[in-house]
């Protein structure tokens, strides 16, 4: 966390002393898909990184069944075709070494070089520093320094989960923006009535609909005009009294409960469940200093053959005494699920709760 901390710090003193607000209104908006990784590195040390970084970044999705899909999609690139779409795109990574300057000098301003390579000397361990908006609007930029490629390999291998940990930060930060803007959404009518209804809301994008809203549930929903394609979050709380409620089969007994109730399937007596075949994958984290559990599985409809991924995030709230879910869930059928998959991770990360 302290060296999180410690590169964003630099980052602000970076773009502190380089921000212009007038140039960045000339911006033109940030390129690319949410689960999009540009990669940067010189053309002669590419392929010497490559199989490290793709151990990092393409580690499989969580929730979804064998062989599942990659967390992102890495478009490659180096000195000699770094423009157009790859430039101006929200989220980019360049992997460099002090030995190979001069290579990049040929995309990045040669001043920025400096600065970051007298900031790496004075702390070589640091895992990398970041940038905003230089290109583009909503754009992130982690430069990461090593003396040499051989450096910069063990850097990759040693702070993998660091590497991986700091790519989510940054796709969740541009994500946000790509799909609910800046607006102020204490003036958002719906945002303000579940809030005050409930104490906790999620920031809904306005491609969502409410397809149910009541004392106890909510059902949010988007339904593509042009493909096969609905989205779903889910919102409801349950009485917390111990620590055994957290276990998973009462969770997921709690969640099939509401569902049962609210979302039936279109035979008779079948409703959305969570899969009994395929296991789901648990995480304990924390969620606005509160305790919380992370469930990645698979939902169907019991006696169809409707399914699709799953995350539920469940949140401890000690002081109402309550476990507050909040559930983002597919329904893509034999298409990519990855990119959809992380449009409702961000959404469910901006769960407020009063």
């Amino acid at each position: 966390m302290c060296k999180i901390v410690h590169l964003l710090l630099i980052s602000l003193f970076l773009q502190s002393c380089s921000s212009d607000n007038d140039r960045a209104s000339l911006l033109p908006d940030s390129s690319g898909k949410i689960s999009e990784i540009v990669i940067v590195t010189d053309a002669a040390n590419r392929a010497y990184y490559k199989n490290s970084l793709d151990a990092i970044f393409q580690k499989p999705i969580l929730g979804l069944p064998s062989p599942s899909e990659p967390t992102f999609k890495i478009l490659y690139t180096d000195q000699h075709f770094f423009k157009g779409y790859f430039k101006n795109h929200h989220h980019i990574i360049v992997i460099f070494s002090q030995d190979h300057l001069d290579d990049l000098a040929t995309i990045f301003d040669q001043s920025l070089l400096a600065k970051l390579s007298e900031m790496f000397n004075k702390n070589p361990k640091l895992l990398g520093i970041k940038q905003v908006d230089l290109y583009a609007k909503n754009q992130n930029i982690f430069f990461v320094l090593a003396e040499n490629r051989e450096r910069m390999l063990t850097k990759i291998k040693e702070m993998d989960n660091q590497f991986f940990e700091t790519a989510l930060n940054h796709q969740q930060m541009s994500g946000y923006t790509k799909l609910l803007g800046t607006r102020d959404y204490a003036k958002d009518p719906n945002f303000a009535r579940i809030l005050k209804n409930n104490n906790y809301a999620l920031k809904i994008p306005k491609t969502y609909r409410i397809a149910i809203e009541n004392d106890e549930f909510i059902w949010l929903r988007k339904v593509s005009s042009t493909r096969e394609q609905q989205f779903g979050i889910l919102l409801f709380e349950s009485p917390f009294t111990d620590t055994s409620d957290l276990n998973l089969s009462h969770l997921l007994s709690v969640r099939n409960r509401f569902t049962k109730t609210y979302i039936p399937g279109e035979i008779e007596g079948s409703y959305m469940k969570y899969s009994d075949v395929i296991v789901p994958t648990v995480k304990k984290s924390q969620y606005a200093n509160r305790p919380a559990i992370d469930i990645y599985g698979w939902w169907n409809v019991s006696g169809d053959y409707m399914g699709g991924p799953s995350h539920i995030k469940v949140i401890v709230d000690k002081s109402r005494s309550r476990l507050i879910f909040a559930e983002g869930f597919l329904f893509y059928p034999n298409e990519n699920k990855g990119e959809s998959m992380q449009e409702l991770n961000i959404i469910l990360n901006t769960l407020k709760i009063k």
